[in-house]
Parts: C-alpha cells; sequence; structure tokens
C-alpha cells in the first residue's frame, strides 16, 4: 500500500471504495482471494479502517448488494393498481440489471464462487431475501408477512431465471434480458395474485 495512504473521513466515500476495490479483485482473481486486507490495500486504505467498516468479506458483499439495490429503487414510486405496480417492479429489477452492467465480469464470477463457499452462501441467503422484499415494497407490493416472504422468494426464482439469459446477453440495450424479465416476472406474478391481492387488502383495513 501507498505510505502516503489518505485518511479517509468520508465514510460513504471509504465503503464506495472497499467495494469497489472487491469487485477488482473478483473480476482479475476470484471470490477465494478476496480478504480484508487485500481489499483495503487495492482500495488505499489501512486495514484497520476497512475492518471498522466491514467485519469480514461478506458484509462487503452485502454491502455491495445494498448498493446496488439503493440505485436500482432510485425514483421507485409505490404504485397502488395491479398494472402500474407490475411496471414499477418491472422497471426496478430491471434497473438492477442494468447497475450490474458495469460489473458484470466481477458479478459472473460471484454468481460462479460464491455456491462454492458454503459459509458466504448461507449467510447470504437471508439478506438476499431482505433484498428482494425491499424490491416489492419500493413498486408497492406487499413486503411484510406471509405474502411478502412468499413474494421475495418468487422474485429470487425470477431472478435466477432471468439471471442466466443477462449473462449471455449480448445486446447493447439488454433487450434479451429484458424480455426475459418480463415473461419470468409476468408468469410469478400472475401466480401469487391471490395471495398479492388478499394481503393488500388486509394491509388496507390494517392502515
Amino acid at each position: 500500500m501507498n505510505q502516503d495512504t489518505p485518511d479517509w473521513t468520508d465514510e460513504a466515500d471509504a465503503r464506495d471504495r472497499m467495494i469497489d476495490a472487491m469487485l477488482r479483485i473478483v473480476a482479475e482473481d476470484g471470490w477465494a482471494r478476496v480478504a480484508l486486507d487485500a481489499v483495503a490495500a487495492e482500495a488505499g486504505l489501512y486495514g484497520a479502517d476497512a475492518k471498522a467498516q466491514f467485519r469480514d468479506r461478506t458484509a462487503l458483499l452485502h454491502a455491495f448488494a445494498e448498493r446496488v439495490d439503493a440505485a436500482a429503487c432510485a425514483g421507485a414510486e409505490p404504485q397502488t393498481d395491479a398494472a402500474s405496480r407490475y411496471d414499477e417492479l418491472l422497471d426496478i429489477m430491471m434497473r438492477r440489471f442494468e447497475v450490474l452492467q458495469t460489473d458484470r465480469a466481477a458479478v459472473a464470477r460471484l454468481i460462479r464462487d460464491v455456491p462454492a463457499d458454503p459459509c458466504t452462501l448461507l449467510r447470504s441467503l437471508p439478506h438476499s431475501q431482505r433484498g428482494f422484499r425491499g424490491l416489492a415494497g419500493a413498486a408497492g407490493y406487499p413486503n411484510r408477512g406471509i405474502a411478502g416472504a412468499v413474494l421475495a422468494k418468487a422474485l429470487s426464482a425470477v431472478w435466477l431465471a432471468t439471471q442466466r439469459d443477462w449473462l449471455r446477453d449480448e445486446t447493447p440495450d439488454l433487450s434479451v434480458t429484458m424480455a426475459s424479465l418480463d415473461r419470468h416476472l409476468g408468469r410469478a406474478i400472475d401466480l401469487l395474485g391471490p395471495i398479492i391481492g388478499r394481503a393488500d387488502s388486509l394491509s388496507g383495513q390494517e392502515a
């Protein structure tokens, strides 16, 4: 690490630098080579400062996912009617792919490597489900209770099915990914329609 390593006072800036450094390491060497000290050096931070931000590399991975979801949900507004809710959720999930496109090489490596790391995988599953609940809620769908849990699992399945097409999509506007996402998401929402409808009614009564 450079001996003139700056003392980053902006916590958000330090977190972003750590996330970006992790992605560079993953793209070049894979998830197995990711360690906080190595990421800190790549980011131009001291190891102690990095560990003050993240307790381990899994927490760093989760921070990356949260950053992606925040960008995907930026500007989203919860909708009330079925068609608008669907369009909003479709836009949110598509923006998620568009955000990931910037770091596609690293994400593709994570998709390949993380399943081979049981500890990271098991710790990431609950975090992933919370993330999908957040996406659903941002569009106006139920994100709590049984309906929220079921919808989060369905969105996870939709994501995994569409992800395969995204990894193969070479179109400049990701049109293949969009068509795949629309197809899979439409089927999931149609299937869960009765559950989502009951949840909306119940939430309205509780309010």
